[in-house]
C-alpha cells in the first residue's frame, strides 16, 4: 500500500507568509489608489467651486449698469464703489423676476471676504435703501486667503480704487457721484489648495450715458434737432402719385 503523505508545518509557515506579504503589498497598493482617487475628486470639485464662483461673478459684472443708489443713511453711492481689498458693490441689470413681482430689473450686488476666508456674494431687495434694508449672503468659496481687485480706467491704467477722485467733490460736497464705470475690473484670489488665481472681467460701457451717468440721457451738447428731409411732389399722372 502507498503512503500519502501531507504538508509539514514548515511548508505551510512558509506558505502562509507569502500569503500575508502578497496581501500586505496589494493592501497597500489598493489604499494608494484609494487615496489618491480622493485627492483627485478633491481638486476636482475645488476647481468646479471655483469655476462657478467666476462664472458667477463674470454673469454680474458683465451686466454692470451706471446707476448710482442712497444708502441706509440717505447718501448717494456710485453705480460701482471698490477698493482694493475691502471688497467691490455694483449696480446690475438682469435681475429675473420668473414670479413676476412688482419689482425693478436692477439689482444691487457686492462680494467681500469675510474673517473666516469664505468669498460671500451680497444682495440687496431694493436698490435705494431703507434703515433696515440687509443684505442677503451666499458663500462661494471657502479657504480663501486674501482678496484684490484692480480696476482699469478710461486711460487704460490700472487704479486700486472705484470711482477715481474728483476734483469737484472738494469744491462742491453735494456734487453727483461719479457714475462711470471702468473698462474691466481685475481679481486676484490666494487659496490655500490652488494658489493664486487671477480673472479679468470685462465691462460692458454704456451707450450714450449722460452728465450724471445714467443710461438714456444725453447731454445737452448731443441733443441736437432731428434732420428733416422734403419729400418732392409727385407730378401729375406719374406712377409716384399713385404709388405705384
Amino acid at each position: 500500500m502507498s503512503r500519502q503523505r501531507g504538508f509539514t508545518l514548515l511548508e505551510l509557515l512558509l506558505a502562509l507568509s507569502i500569503f500575508a506579504l502578497m496581501s500586505a503589498m496589494a493592501y497597500s497598493g489598493l489604499t494608494a489608489t484609494l487615496n489618491a482617487r480622493e485627492g483627485i475628486n478633491a481638486a476636482l470639485d475645488r476647481t468646479q467651486s471655483i469655476q462657478l464662483a467666476i462664472f458667477r461673478m463674470r454673469a454680474d459684472l458683465e451686466q454692470t449698469t451706471p446707476r448710482g443708489i442712497r444708502d441706509q443713511f440717505g447718501d448717494s453711492q456710485p453705480a460701482l464703489l471698490g477698493s482694493a481689498e475691502n471688497g467691490i458693490t455694483f449696480t446690475r441689470n438682469g435681475w429675473r423676476n420668473p414670479l413676476g413681482e412688482r419689482r425693478s430689473n436692477l439689482q444691487r450686488v457686492g462680494y467681500r471676504l469675510d474673517d473666516n476666508g469664505k468669498l460671500l456674494r451680497l444682495h440687496w431687495r431694493v436698490l435705494d435703501r431703507a434703515q433696515d434694508s440687509a443684505p442677503l449672503e451666499t458663500e462661494l468659496l471657502s479657504d480663501v486667503e486674501s482678496m484684490e481687485w484692480r480696476y482699469l480706467a478710461e486711460n487704460y491704467e490700472w487704479i486700486d480704487r472705484w470711482p477715481q477722485a474728483r476734483s469737484d467733490i472738494n469744491r462742491n460736497p453735494d456734487a453727483a457721484p461719479d457714475n462711470s464705470l471702468p473698462r474691466a475690473v481685475e481679481l486676484r484670489l490666494e487659496t490655500a489648495t490652488l494658489g493664486e488665481i487671477r480673472h479679468l472681467f470685462y465691462i460692458v460701457q454704456p451707450q450714450g450715458q449722460g452728465q450724471l451717468g445714467l443710461p438714456g440721457q444725453p447731454s445737452e451738447e448731443n441733443q441736437a434737432e432731428p434732420e428733416t428731409q422734403e419729400t418732392p411732389e409727385a407730378e401729375p399722372g406719374s406712377a409716384t402719385q399713385f404709388g405705384l
